[in-house]
């Protein structure tokens, strides 16, 4: 009785190869160990191989020789043997296969990773701690501030260190210590300053120019710093969300500066105490102004009623009422305001004028005083009487010359004749 015909590409009488696990996907070609594969001495019998539980070397000297290899352990479902197509010839040898398939599926290993080893690698990157900071890397733009104005090295550090914290307006801030360390006498003393106020949260980077303060600037021929300063007072007090407060502050900083020869130079130091928190606002002038329209004080006059207010802004309505005072008795108001200044200013005792009407009398007043100067304006008339007497009797004199001359000449005559 005959067999089966025999597979295409086994040998005559040979077993059919058994097919692959997991190779039953779509438009692959059935993958098979060729029959006629001859068995290496000393290897273990393949399973499916037929043999007897004794056999121990070999395949089975039957026709057909070995059944067809399953895949190998650990390898990707669905992968077969390379080069193991049907009608390879007999004889290969096994362990050339099996070093080929090892290095296929190491290349496909690396190059399709198991969903579990991505998800591993995620995590590992997220639990990745950042590189530390090089504490000793100073920052080229800080380094090239600090060489222009000649700054030591360790406040080159300590602004290195808190600039990093303000990395979002770095470029404002340093344009801004360009601008104030330029006109500084001592740099590093100002830049010192300056960190600890950035290390407060109080420094202000180069802003762009409130449209009021560009008015103010333009009107009083203001310098660029000086704009700057008080556009930073701006930007501060609408940063604390008090705009009105800062519409305000203008306003009065404009007030005093209507009455200063140095107009750069006061609204810097007005805007400085503001800044500095010196004081909480700036005296208004309403008041003094009605004083030096009322006493039509020259320039020199109001300018030093101005610094009056500003020193004296605790009591500046009784300073004003003081001032007054003297000048309601002063015949050059402005004179009289000029005059008593320094001791308002020096906050000294000032004190009230005499009143108008005991102008030019002293204290003798109450020991007759006043008998003494009707006294002297009899003086004065009988020095005009005797002044007068004392010119009719010259003429009486020369009157008198002159008879006792004709008179000898008359005589004179008499005698001739």
């Amino acid at each position: 009785m005959s067999g089966p015909p025999p597979a295409p590409g086994n040998a005559p009488g040979a077993a059919p190869a058994l097919p692959m696990p997991g190779m039953g996907m779509p438009g692959m070609m059935p993958m098979s160990m060729p029959g006629g594969m001859m068995g290496m001495p000393g290897s273990q019998p393949q399973p499916g191989s037929g043999s007897g539980a004794g056999q121990s070397s070999g395949c089975p000297q039957m026709p057909g020789g070995c059944p067809s290899m399953p895949s190998m352990p650990g390898m990707m479902p669905g992968m077969g043997m390379p080069g193991m197509m049907p009608g390879m010839m007999p004889g290969m040898n096994p362990m050339m296969m099996m070093a080929m398939m090892q290095q296929m599926a190491a290349k496909m290993g690396a190059a399709q990773p198991a969903p579990a080893s991505m998800v591993m690698a995620a995590a590992e990157e997220k639990r990745k701690e950042p590189e530390p900071f090089d504490n000793d890397e100073i920052d080229p733009q800080i380094q090239e501030l600090c060489d222009y104005f000649n700054i030591e090295d360790r406040w080159v550090k300590r602004l290195n260190e808190t600039m990093r914290k303000r990395q979002d307006t770095k470029q404002e801030d340093i344009e801004k210590l360009y601008e104030v360390l330029e006109r500084a006498r001592s740099p590093t003393g100002l830049l010192t300053v300056k960190i600890g106020e950035m290390e407060c949260g109080r420094f202000v980077g180069k802003i762009k120019p409130d449209k009021d303060v560009e008015r103010l600037a333009r009107k009083f021929k203001l310098d660029e710093p000086v704009a700057s300063r008080l556009t930073e007072l701006v930007h501060r007090r609408k940063q604390q969300g008090e705009p009105d407060r800062a519409a305000k502050d203008l306003a009065t900083i404009e007030q005093h500066l209507r009455y200063c020869k140095r107009t750069s130079a006061m609204a810097t130091l007005l805007a400085g105490k503001l800044l500095e928190g010196d004081v909480d606002e700036l005296p208004d002038l309403t008041d003094a102004e009605h004083v030096m329209e009322k006493y039509r004080l020259d320039e020199d006059a109001k300018s030093k009623l101005r610094e009056i207010i500003e020193k004296r802004a605790v009591d500046a309505p009784q300073v004003l009422q003081q001032i007054k005072k003297h000048l309601d008795t002063s015949v050059n108001t402005s004179s009289m305001l000029c005059k008593i200044a320094r001791p308002l200013i020096d906050n000294e005792h000032l004190p009230d004028p005499p009143e108008r009407g005991s102008k030019g009398k002293g204290k003798g007043d109450e020991k007759g005083g006043g008998d003494r100067e009707r006294g002297g304006d009899r003086d004065r008339g009988d020095r005009g009487d005797r002044d007068r007497r004392r010119d009719r009797s010259r003429d009486r004199d020369r009157d008198r010359d002159r008879r006792h001359g004709s008179r000898s000449r008359s005589r004179d005559r008499r005698r001739e004749d």
